[in-house]
């Protein structure tokens, strides 16, 4: 679970992939159009693009010789609830966080919360 969202949030977390997703989400674009809004050659556009494709959170619809991409609303969904069920999760329910509550020390202020 942890693998998707942080999959999901590096996408998201760049400036410039967040901007074209927002555009994206406000309709399908083609990437002729985004570079001018965007300003960035269509070779960087396209590349900010995969990631967020490979993300789950645009899909692209091509028409020779053009790619027109829109939000995924599956994958967008989908992303929602994995983070939502990451974050209410408690740090002995996940396979990859469970270790590390076995690893930690005592409390050495007098302590016992974070």
């Amino acid at each position: 679970m942890i693998g998707e969202v942080l999959e999901g949030l590096k996408a998201l977390g760049d400036e410039t992939r967040l901007k074209i997703f927002k555009l994206v989400q406000n309709r399908e674009l083609c990437v002729c159009q985004i570079v001018p809004a965007i300003g960035l050659s269509q070779p960087t556009v396209s590349t900010h693009l995969g990631k967020l494709k490979r993300a789950g959170l645009v899909k692209e619809r091509r028409t020779r010789p053009w790619s027109h991409y829109s939000v995924n609303e599956e994958g967008l969904a989908c992303f929602r609830r994995q983070l939502d069920a990451l974050l209410e999760a408690n740090l002995l329910d996940l396979p990859e966080t469970w270790e590390l509550a076995v690893k930690l020390p005592p409390p050495l202020c007098g302590r016992g919360g974070g």
